[in-house]
């Protein structure tokens, strides 16, 4: 049963200090390489256990809410702060890759994305670059492409896994491939389109503003710089009628609409399915993607998550939460970190 003292805490704190700001939303314990592995905080220091909340590493590492909190593992390692930097260490503990990068991505097909003396490369599970730090900016790999930029105010352009460019540089912008689609700027017209993975654009460049392919479809700006919905062939399926819209994730989602006709401005957030109906009511003044089964909420600044049938599966009283991983959801609650399953009781209670 649900702990009374924390929910009531939680309803009764007046000032919060509000810290997401900081914090980065990353998916943590989806390991192909073993059963999942959950950072949990005892002291002030980072341990992991398994699904069954069975200790795998003891509390030891640095607590540090910064864009890789919660730690997480991929393919057998997880990147750590460690005297000032970020190095890798395996499922038992033990440092595998030596603190050195400012920035560390997961693994991914046996490749990191880090950042070296402010230049961005890609190591190997060794720790050894692969492609050597040379990009001033750069995403992960999707589809066996990575879009990064040279040079600061350079064009983007998308580089295979031997670093070798298979689609040169000529986009303002670009983001990573997603659904066969990568979403790329051009200068000529300076609005977005997508190319396929050979580089040839595939739907036109006309939309002031647009996001990747999901589910088969992308959010893009339509008439009126209302958002709707098209497929892979360029065809609207869902008209323009959303202040905002996100990419689908499992058939569900992200949109928000006008608190009234009188102020366009103010917009409240619910959850659409892949005909453009509510599934969910816009009534909250965020919303994020759908993770198994549950769709992460926040209503008067605290968090709480809905399901799939639009109904509010875990009360928003908590000061921040990460998104479902297997049957748990991390926690914030005051200085607290927590675990709750899906029907909203603590398996892991709060501690710091």
């Amino acid at each position: 049963m649900r702990s009374f003292f924390y929910k009531f805490a939680a309803l009764s704190i007046v000032i919060v200090l509000w810290t997401s700001c900081k914090i980065i939303e990353l998916p943590f314990s989806d390991d192909k390489s073993g059963s999942p592995l959950y950072p949990y905080v005892e002291n002030q220091q980072v341990g992991f256990m398994d699904d069954q909340l069975i200790q795998q590493i003891m509390p030891q590492f640095q607590l540090s809410e910064s864009t890789i909190w919660p730690y997480s593992f991929s393919e057998g390692l997880a990147a750590v702060p460690m005297s000032g930097s970020i190095g890798y260490i395996n499922r038992s503990g033990e440092t595998e890759i030596e603190p050195r990068f400012e920035e560390a991505k997961p693994f991914n097909d046996g490749m990191a994305l880090v950042k070296l003396e402010g230049q961005y490369g890609f190591i190997d599970d060794s720790g050894d670059f692969v492609i050597e730090p040379q990009f001033h900016q750069a995403y992960e790999f999707q589809n066996n492409r990575a879009v990064v930029q040279k040079g600061r105010g350079g064009n983007w352009g998308f580089i295979n896994r031997d670093g070798d460019f298979v689609i040169e540089p000529q986009f303002i912008s670009a983001r990573s491939f997603s659904d066969g689609r990568a979403l790329v700027q051009t200068a000529a017209h300076r609005d977005w389109g997508y190319i396929d993975r050979e580089g040839e654009i595939v739907i036109e460049s006309q939309y002031r503003d647009a996001k990747s392919f999901a589910n088969g479809l992308a959010p893009v700006q339509l008439e009126f710089r209302q958002w709707g919905y098209i497929d892979k062939n360029g065809a609207t399926v869902i008209p323009s009628k959303f202040l905002e819209a996100e990419p689908f994730s499992e058939g569900i989602a992200v949109v928000a609409m006008p608190v009234n006709n009188a102020n366009l401005n103010q917009k409240k957030f619910g959850y659409i399915d892949r005909e453009g109906r509510f599934i969910v009511e816009p009534t909250f003044e965020q919303a994020f993607a759908f993770k198994e089964g549950r769709g992460r909420v926040q209503k008067k600044g605290k968090f709480g998550f809905v399901n799939g049938q639009g109904k509010l599966a875990i009360d928003p009283i908590y000061d921040f939460a990460w998104d479902f991983s297997g049957n748990f959801a991390l926690v914030k609650l005051g200085d607290k970190y927590g675990y709750l399953n899906k029907q909203g009781i603590f398996v892991r209670e709060p501690t710091r």
